[in-house]
């Protein structure tokens, strides 16, 4: 397979920026990315579709008094760096970024491997939900290689993989949607994806046929581990990140060093977390990986930075700076972000819950970063009564605002979990990929509204 470290070796890399002229107190990087991707899609309407494709390209990023600005281009040319750092090509070195060595890696990403798996899904499903009206499906495989450099730094490489599969299907009592995602292709298929994705949307639709409108209000709510780490994405995740803090867009922007929540409560971004949608080796900027407590006993210790906010915070970078691609600037992003598991037994908290709503799948919600109010759809609860999960209920929302949330936070299960492994964060028009985790989590009171 043909990689970056063998295309631009670190003299090469160093000799092109030693062509940037920039200001004191300023500094440039390198940024360069091969990432290639195979995409299969169908749906009851078009079929199949196959999307094959690569992306590759550099940027060269100048950074002055906290203002940067980037230009880019496409493709991986020794000439172009060279051009576009300053450097003219003289013609004494080979032409080695002309076109790649050793061809594509398809043992990696073999678009007959993901064919068969979207064929596998729509078997399962079609077996298992034979009421379904519509279906769509999509798998993707991802080859992600980067390489950053900074003048007199040691350059820095990173490799990433994934793959995900993502359904949606409908069905006569409403849309019901479902993913599986892991670390590389193999993985995926030994988590047997087409049989655990059509059980759980089977399990979900019948769920939806015996459901009834909840009675809106104020309840207590219990959020179920994994799914319900969208919770904590979105309600806290990307107010703790710093460059809307910075902004004074955040509602935790003067709670650094507060008590934001119960003594037992902790979070925290970790990018080294093995085989998880968002960990990597080094971030965007060459920064390491790392685990950041952002709060601890219920105090919020870190907001998440890259450098240039990491500066302005007068704070190390928490190693946080992440772009979807080449032609995008790096923005202070979550990458692994949960609330740390507690000590308490999930079946315990659920039983001494006399009454209340029980969430079993939330899927997206919104936080105005002003004032901190946050909408989630829920699509799949139950009502909770004398500790036992018993009405079924019809997509709802919760309503709140952070940090108030957090202080309601009453009980922690020990039983963290991170989803499907699908997930994904969209901020300022860059898709990257995240997890989110969330034990068992019991809040005294939400609001609750019927969609």
């Amino acid at each position: 397979m043909d990689c970056l470290e063998s295309r631009f070796d670190d003299a090469f890399l160093q000799k092109a920026l030693a062509g940037v002229s920039v200001p004191r107190q300023a500094w440039a990087d390198l940024f360069l990315e091969r990432c290639f991707t195979q995409r299969v899609e169908w749906d009851t309407l078009r079929g199949l579709r196959r999307a094959p494709g690569l992306r590759e390209g550099f940027a060269l990023r100048q950074v002055a008094s906290g203002e940067q600005r980037l230009v880019s281009e496409e493709g991986l040319q020794e000439e172009s760096i060279l051009r576009m750092c300053g450097q003219s090509h003289a013609g004494e070195a080979p032409q080695r970024g002309d076109s790649p060595k050793g061809g594509e890696p398809a043992a990696e990403l073999d678009l007959s491997r993901v064919e068969q798996l979207v064929s596998a899904v729509a078997a399962a499903l079609r077996s298992q939900v034979p009421c379904a009206t519509a279906l769509s499906i999509r798998a993707e495989v991802q080859d992600r290689q980067t390489c950053t450099a900074r003048p007199g730094a040691p350059v820095r490489r990173d490799h990433t993989t994934r793959a995900w599969v993502t359904c949606r299907i409908r069905v006569p009592q409403g849309m019901v949607s479902a993913g599986m995602g892991a670390a590389t292709m193999e993985a995926l298929k030994a988590g047997e994806p087409a049989s655990r994705i059509g059980s759980e949307i089977a399990q979900r639709a019948a769920h939806l046929g015996d459901a009834r409108e909840v009675a809106g209000g104020e309840w207590p709510v219990i959020l179920a581990p994994g799914t319900g780490g969208v919770f904590f994405h979105e309600a806290c995740g990307h107010a703790l990140e710093a460059d809307l803090v910075l902004k004074g867009a955040s509602p935790f922007r003067s709670l650094l060093g507060q008590r934001v929540g119960p003594s037992f409560l902790g979070a925290m971004d970790d990018s080294s977390q093995p085989g998880l949608e968002g960990s990597y080796q080094w971030d965007d900027e060459g920064s390491s990986c790392r685990g950041t407590v952002l709060i601890a006993k219920g105090v919020l210790k870190a907001f998440l930075s890259d450098r240039i906010t990491a500066a302005r915070l007068g704070r190390p970078t928490t190693g946080n700076g992440r772009r979807e691609s080449f032609m995008d600037l790096p923005l202070p992003r979550m990458s692994n972000a949960f609330l740390m598991a507690g000590d308490e037994d999930p079946e315990a908290i659920l039983r001494e819950t006399k009454r209340g709503i029980y969430v079993h799948r939330l899927e997206g919600g919104r936080m105005d970063p002003a004032t901190g109010a946050f909408l989630f759809r829920a699509s799949s609860g139950s009502l909770i009564e004398s500790g036992r999960l018993t009405t079924p209920l019809r997509p709802f929302t919760l309503a709140g605002e952070t940090p108030a949330a957090l202080s309601r936070i009453r009980r922690v299960g020990r039983d963290l979990s991170f989803g499907d492994g699908a997930g994904s964060c969209g901020k300022d028009g860059q898709q990257i990929p995240v997890a989110s985790g969330l034990p068992t989590v019991l809040l005294d009171c939400l609001s609750i509204r019927p969609c």
